[in-house]
């Protein structure tokens, strides 16, 4: 693949950790109601620590997430993806499970989560289509040669 591809890539990979971290921000000045109701109405400050440690977990979820898709090298994409799908489930599963009555700033690391989930199965729905069809149209070519078992 041209390595404007992969740039692009790079480039897409920088813009949705920029949003992340932008989320993450927002959701800091987000009042956490929950605790407000059990502290009696007290002014809760900014959650900082909090907000730092979630982007740079946000941040090696997506950078490991892209190194193991590599979506510049078509060979087995649709086993990448999987792989990576796979595994982000199984790391969501637990931040799911322990998202009751959690700050803002842990709701959004959730969602960001499942938003990274749903966009690896769709990649994976739709490179695992693409891949069926040239297979497809390969096997019905007249004159080409029979697939080999």
């Amino acid at each position: 693949m041209p390595e404007r591809y992969v740039r692009f890539f790079w480039m897409l990979v920088a813009l949705t950790w920029f949003a992340l971290i932008a989320a993450l921000v927002n959701a800091g000045f987000t009042p956490d109601y929950w605790l407000l109701h059990h502290l009696e109405g007290a002014e809760l400050p900014y959650p900082t620590s909090t907000v730092i440690v979630f982007a740079l977990l946000g941040t090696v979820e997506l950078v490991v997430v892209a190194l193991i898709v590599r979506p510049w090298k078509l060979r087995r994409l649709w086993l990448r993806l999987l792989i990576a799908f796979a595994l982000l489930l199984a790391w969501s599963v637990p931040w799911m499970l322990s998202a009751m009555h959690q700050p803002p700033v842990h709701g959004t690391h959730l969602l960001w989560l499942l938003l990274l989930d749903v966009g690896l199965l769709l990649a994976l729905c739709l490179v695992s289509a693409a891949s069926a069809w040239r297979a497809l149209k390969r096997r019905r070519r007249p004159g080409a040669p029979p697939p080999h078992h």
